[in-house]
C-alpha cells in the first residue's frame, strides 16, 4: 500500500459543472480505479448514488462509511468528499470506484413550480437536502433503479424521473447528515462581492491567498475592502480565511489517518507551530486533542 504522502491529496475547491447547452442539469456516471477525495462543494444539487467502492464519505460536519449502495441527496454549497478505502489506492489492485450522479439548480423548476401542492414532498425534501440526507426505506430500491436508468434517456425525459424521485424520496424517508448548527453557523452573503471573494478563498486556500488580490477582485482598495469585509462578515480577512481552513483541517483530523503535518500543509499552512496556535485559537483544543477525543 502507497504511503500516506503518496496517497491523493485531499483537496477543497468550488466544482464548476458543466451542462449541456441544451440541459439546465447534468447527469454522469463516474468510473475510476479510486474516488479522488476532493472535499469541494458547488451550487448545485446533487443526487448520487455508489455503484462500486466504499470509504468514508464526508457531508459537512457529518462523516460515516460509505459502501455500494450508498444513496445521498446534497444541497448547494455543501462542502462534500468520498475518501476510498486504502485498498483502492494500492498499485497493484484490480479494483475501481463507480458512481451514477445527477446536479442541478434548483430554479430549473422555474420560480413557483415546486410550491404547486402536488409537490409537497419534493419541497420538502430539497429544504432537508441543505444539510445533506442519505435516502433509506422502502423505495431506496427503486430510487437507485431510476437514477441508474436516467442517463439513457432524453433531456426532458430525465427531469420528470428526477421530480419522480425527489417525491419517491420523501415516501421512503431519509436521514439527515450535518448538524443544524453547521447550517446555522454556515455562511450566507447578501453581498455578490462577499459571495465571490468566499468562493476565491474555497478554490485557493492552499495558496498564499492575497488580500490584495481579494480586493482587487472586487475593485476596491485595501482599506475599504477590509472595513466592507468585517462589516458584511463580522470576521476580519485573515480570520475568516484561517477559520475556512481550520474547518477543513478538523474534518481531515477527524475522518482522515494523515499526520498532522500533512494536514497543515493541505489546509494551506506552511509552518506547522502556526498552524497548531491558529487551530487552538479557533478551537480552543490543540489539532492532537481534537483527534485523540474524536477517536476516544
Amino acid at each position: 500500500m502507497k504511503p500516506v504522502s503518496e496517497h491523493p491529496k485531499i483537496e477543497v475547491s468550488l466544482e464548476k459543472i458543466e451542462t449541456s447547452q441544451h440541459a439546465s442539469f447534468h447527469t454522469g456516471v463516474y468510473k475510476q480505479p479510486y474516488f479522488s477525495g476532493n472535499w469541494h462543494y458547488h451550487p448545485e444539487f446533487e443526487l448520487l448514488l455508489i455503484v462500486n467502492g466504499q470509504g468514508k464519505r464526508l457531508v459537512a460536519d457529518h462523516g460515516e462509511d460509505f459502501e455500494v449502495g450508498d444513496l445521498v441527496l446534497l444541497g448547494g454549497y455543501l462542502p462534500h468528499a468520498w475518501i476510498p478505502d486504502a485498498r483502492f489506492l494500492e498499485e497493484s489492485s484490480e479494483e475501481y470506484c463507480e458512481s451514477i450522479y445527477v446536479q442541478f439548480r434548483k430554479d430549473i423548476f422555474g420560480s413557483h413550480f415546486v410550491d404547486v401542492p402536488e409537490l409537497k414532498g419534493v419541497r420538502k425534501v430539497l429544504q432537508a437536502s441543505e444539510r445533506g440526507i442519505k435516502i433509506i426505506g422502502k423505495h431506496r430500491t427503486h430510487i437507485a433503479e431510476l437514477l441508474q436508468e436516467i442517463p439513457k434517456f432524453s433531456p426532458l425525459d430525465q427531469l420528470l424521473k428526477l421530480i419522480k424521485i425527489l417525491d419517491l424520496i420523501n415516501l421512503s424517508g431519509y436521514q439527515v447528515l450535518a448538524s443544524e448548527n453547521y447550517l446555522k453557523n454556515s455562511f450566507y452573503f447578501k453581498s455578490n462581492r462577499i459571495l465571490k471573494v468566499h468562493e476565491f478563498i474555497m478554490e485557493h486556500y492552499k495558496q498564499d491567498v492575497s488580500l490584495e488580490k481579494c480586493a482587487e477582485m472586487v475593485n476596491m482598495t485595501v482599506s475599504a475592502f477590509c472595513r466592507y469585509f468585517k462589516s458584511e462578515t463580522s470576521f476580519t480577512f485573515t480570520n475568516y480565511l484561517n477559520k475556512i481552513r481550520i474547518d477543513f483541517a478538523k474534518k481531515l483530523l477527524i475522518n482522515t489517518d494523515m499526520p498532522i503535518k500533512e494536514i497543515a500543509f493541505e489546509c494551506g499552512y506552511n509552518s506547522v507551530p502556526y498552524f497548531n496556535r491558529q487551530f487552538k485559537k479557533i478551537e480552543k483544543v490543540s489539532p492532537y486533542t481534537l483527534r485523540k477525543s474524536a477517536k476516544d
